[in-house]
């Protein structure tokens, strides 16, 4: 591994990987704050070998700190630098850093594809309250937001894609919802052929397996399902607009029977769950998923759905309850991701408007025909009375 990966101040996906989203925006990673260029106005060779990512590298190379980075820097702040922390930079340093090519680092020149993170559109079939219509069709449909992209600059970022598929060696598939999507079957299809034992990660809803990409992911040796799901039950129903929670539990366990196959949950905290997260937590840990497959982290837009809205009083009540988790030292990821809650919790400078919360909820009630005062009892009587 290259000893520049050990450096806090740097990152490989800049010279190995990229993000393309369902607008067709591409970032270096996620988590990354700066956008380097836009498949419909640019190719994608020209877009990694654009100023914007040629910037970013060179800062990189002098030691700087991007501010387009600050995400991983700020999870990775008062930490040891090790490869149990949660930070995309620390995760690709671990998964890219045995495949780095001699020499890769030592100019913004260089790059090699190894990592893609594609995200082919908006298609989904759930409206979550946290998202919008740029990543879900049902939200687009429910606001009567028409869309359309144009399917040939697609079809190039395909040819470029493909035409690497041998060099992939770490490849995540999200949306909207990749399950559902025909340019993952057609992905996929190549990848089994051409390079099966690339390391496949999916972030899906989980809604519906009966599908021919579900199909096709079976056949890889190396996945790790990222699950989205922040609740269980009425509440899971209604932050997951769309879904079903028997669905749900019935899919769990046909990809939990599934060898050699990893599952992991990505959940928001926020303030529509702010004390029923520990409960899907304590679901999920009585079915046997251990420690190491919880990614807890809070929610920072909308601004209205923010935790950091919640009262004091609320406010002290999750405190203690993640006061304790931590006391009781559960280790790997879980652990770090109740640090990071808490600490953002605790933060200072947020103005909470519990007003915007209650009209913004009541907006979304009326649109969907559905009374959250039904689902969510102890925020009503608690928070929002």
């Amino acid at each position: 591994m290259s000893r520049k990966l050990l450096d806090k101040n740097f990152c490989a996906l800049p010279w190995s990987g990229f993000i393309m989203e369902s607008d067709g925006s591409v970032k270096n990673c996620i988590l990354a704050r700066k956008v380097i260029g836009n498949i419909h106005k640019n190719t994608i060779t020209e877009v990694l070998n654009s100023n914007e990512n040629k910037n970013i590298k060179k800062e990189m190379l002098q030691g700087g700190y991007p501010k387009s980075c600050d995400g991983c820097f700020y999870q990775e702040q008062g930490r040891k630098t090790n490869f149990d922390t949660i930070s995309s930079r620390l995760y690709y340093a671990k998964e890219l850093g045995p495949h780095v090519k001699k020499n890769l680092f030592d100019s913004v020149e260089n790059f090699d594809l190894t990592h893609v993170d594609l995200r082919w559109s908006n298609k989904c079939n759930q409206a979550c309250v946290y998202c919008g219509s740029h990543n879900s069709t049902k939200w687009a449909k429910e606001l009567g937001i028409k869309q359309s992209y144009e399917k040939q600059n697609i079809e190039k970022v395909k040819e470029y894609v493909f035409s690497n598929i041998k060099n992939l060696k770490n490849v995540y598939l999200a949306g909207g919802e990749p399950l559902m999507m025909n340019e993952n079957k057609e992905f996929l299809k190549l990848l089994l052929k051409e390079n099966k034992d690339v390391n496949l990660r999916v972030n899906t809803n989980l809604s519906n397996t009966k599908t021919g990409v579900f199909q096709l992911i079976q056949q890889f040796k190396n996945v790790h399902w990222t699950i989205s799901v922040e609740s269980i039950e009425k509440e899971y129903e209604y932050i997951r607009y769309g879904g079903k929670w028997s669905d749900f539990v019935r899919n769990l366990e046909t990809i939990s029977s599934l060898k050699g196959h990893r599952v992991s949950f990505n959940m928001l905290h926020f303030i529509l769950n702010y004390m029923s997260i520990f409960d899907c937590i304590e679901f999920l840990q009585s079915l046997g998923f251990h420690n190491n497959s919880f990614v807890v982290g809070p929610l920072y837009t909308p601004v209205y759905l923010n935790i950091k809205n919640l009262d004091q009083k609320s406010k002290k009540e999750v405190k203690r309850k993640l006061e304790d988790l931590i006391d009781d030292k559960p280790g790997f990821l879980l652990q770090n991701g109740l640090e990071n809650s808490l600490k953002y919790l605790t933060e200072p400078g947020f103005y909470a408007n519990i007003k915007e919360v209650k009209r913004q909820i009541e907006i979304m009630d009326n649109r969907r025909n559905i009374d959250s005062k039904i689902v969510f009892h102890k925020l009503y009587n608690e928070v929002l009375n």
